[in-house]
């Protein structure tokens, strides 16, 4: 973490100077006004007892005091340098804010940087509600996960028996292929043939380890519903095929020509996008389907020793696809993720309005926290019951990746706890100053508009 030099906290340390010789100031005046003060009253007591001893009667004391207008003289400022020398003159070298402030003072400035702290902090802006709030909903995701979500059905997995597969997940399955038929999926089939879709390396320059009939969509990025319209689009512009081989390798070579050579590079692409998404369609219902959203990735990960076989987790993730894992089964995953969203947003949003609280950031930080706890709880009742099973087809994809997503930024955020909480405090004295500022601001614009009346 970079440090701000010395010189950057300068201000702060004329700031406090200057208060110090300007509350000495002050106090002087205070000092010599009580003083003269004193003086006058006793004046006005010998006065007053020298004319009784005469025999004179003293006169009435005013009802009121005597109204006269005054014109008051436009206050001269003096420049910043000018006090700051002024200042460094008449205060010590050391000068702090002890210096400066009662222990009262100071114990009420550290509170309200306690709380600003608190902002900044992981768990200590929510409340007993919220935890439980995000705790509970985070156990129904995770017993959602469990009881409907299951496994994907399948002939069997590294030696393990067969399955029906979870309700949920056969429902999802079951309505997408209510929604195209064979006959539509071999029309689209046809209608949007792209250079991605080779299934075997009978007709490659370069042999892509581990391709197949069953592996093809999912060793081709193309076929991902994310990384398609990176890789996919990119394919179809330059009739190339890119594969991620089992090996973790990424191979791309020509298989086809470029899509509409020599036409504007803006028409090319809407082209592109549109033969993505309509072979997306067509391969979506079918047996094996598309491979969960960025999986194909794990293709990467050439490490680990799972199973009988010592699979690493990349062909494990390949094992996966092949027995059912695929987009399908996602969507039957991503249920439980869905409905902590729902339930911690629609809590959070009933908190708010029973509060009588607006939207902020700091209720938006708060609502993030919420759903990192939420899906943090789901997440670990998924890896328990992966645990249980001792299979990797019951891992939540869905829920794995929004887990991710809550957790960066809240580790980013620890690993900057102390400069995020050291720039909002420096921007609660800043906000001071410029208070500090427009009410000096304000004062000498009423002085110069009106005059005194004494």
């Amino acid at each position: 973490m970079r440090k701000k030099p010395a010189d950057a906290y300068a201000y702060l340390n004329d700031g406090t100077r200057v208060t110090l010789y300007h509350r000495q100031k002050l106090e002087r005046i205070s000092q010599d006004q009580a003083e003269e003060s004193e003086q006058l009253d006793a004046a006005i007591g010998s006065s007053e007892a020298l004319l009784t001893s005469l025999g004179m009667t003293l006169p009435e004391r005013l009802q009121q005091p005597l109204r006269q207008s005054v014109e008051v003289q436009p206050i001269v400022l003096e420049r910043w340098e000018t006090i700051l020398a002024e200042a460094k003159a008449a205060t010590p070298e050391q000068v702090d804010y002890r210096t400066l402030l009662t222990p009262a003072e100071i114990d009420s400035v550290l509170k309200k940087h306690a709380l600003i702290g608190n902002e900044s902090s992981c768990f200590r802006s929510l409340n007993r509600f919220d935890f439980a709030l995000a705790v509970a909903t985070g156990v129904i995701a995770g017993m959602l996960d469990i009881f409907l979500v299951g496994i994907p059905a399948h002939p069997g997995f590294l030696g393990g028996s067969r399955s029906e597969g979870g309700w949920l997940s056969n429902v999802v399955k079951e309505k997408f292929g209510n929604l195209f038929p064979e006959n539509v999926i071999k029309d689209l089939e046809k209608a949007y043939s792209v250079p991605f879709d080779p299934s075997t390396n009978a007709y490659l320059q370069s042999n892509v380890s581990g391709l197949g009939p069953t592996t093809h969509r999912f060793q081709s990025p193309g076929h991902d519903l994310l990384l398609g319209f990176i890789f996919g689009v990119r394919d179809i512009l330059t009739g190339e095929f890119s594969a991620i081989s089992k090996n973790g390798q990424l191979i791309i070579q020509q298989v086809a020509d470029p899509l509409l050579q020599g036409e504007r590079l803006f028409i090319r692409i809407l082209e592109a996008l549109r033969i993505e998404l309509g072979h997306l369609a067509s391969d979506v219902a079918t047996p094996l389907g598309l491979p969960a959203p960025l999986m194909p990735l794990l293709l990467f990960l050439q490490f680990g020793k799972i199973g009988d076989k010592q699979y690493t987790i990349g062909e494990v993730a390949r094992q996966m696809y092949r027995s059912g894992y695929d987009f399908r089964h996602f969507l039957a995953g991503s249920i439980p993720v869905i409905v902590t969203e729902i339930i911690i947003r629609l809590g959070n949003f009933i908190e708010l309005m029973n509060n009588g609280a607006v939207y902020s950031e700091m209720s938006s930080s708060k609502l993030q926290r919420q759903l990192l706890i939420a899906h943090c709880v789901a997440t670990l009742i998924n890896a328990g019951k992966v645990y249980v099973t001792q299979n990797p087809l019951s891992i939540n994809w869905a829920q794995t990746l929004v887990f991710i997503q809550y957790a960066i930024p809240e580790l980013t955020s620890l690993l900057h706890k102390e400069a995020l909480r050291s720039q909002l405090v420096e921007e609660e004295i800043l906000n001071g100053y410029h208070n500090i500022n427009n009410d000096l601001s304000i004062l000498i614009q009423n002085q110069e508009d009106r005059s005194f009346v004494v």
